[in-house]
């Protein structure tokens, strides 16, 4: 039987994350001067994707060869 507790971390994995497709960074922030425009805080770029937390976990072991 599932605990509040489980459910709620169950409901936060679905939620979409933003990551950097240069570098896979979570480190994601808004740019204030233009509307829904987001840039990496890690290394500047501004190609930022959504996807599931787990999904995004396959891409970083695939990429850096560990999880995070």
């Amino acid at each position: 039987m599932e605990t509040g507790i489980e459910r709620k971390h169950t409901e936060y994995d679905d939620e979409p994350v933003c990551y950097c497709r240069r570098c896979l960074s979570l480190n994601i922030r808004s740019i204030p001067v233009l509307k829904d425009a987001y840039v990496c805080g890690d290394c500047g770029v501004t190609d930022i994707q959504k996807t599931d937390i787990e999904q995004w976990k396959v891409m970083y072991r695939e990429r850096y060869g560990k999880d995070f």
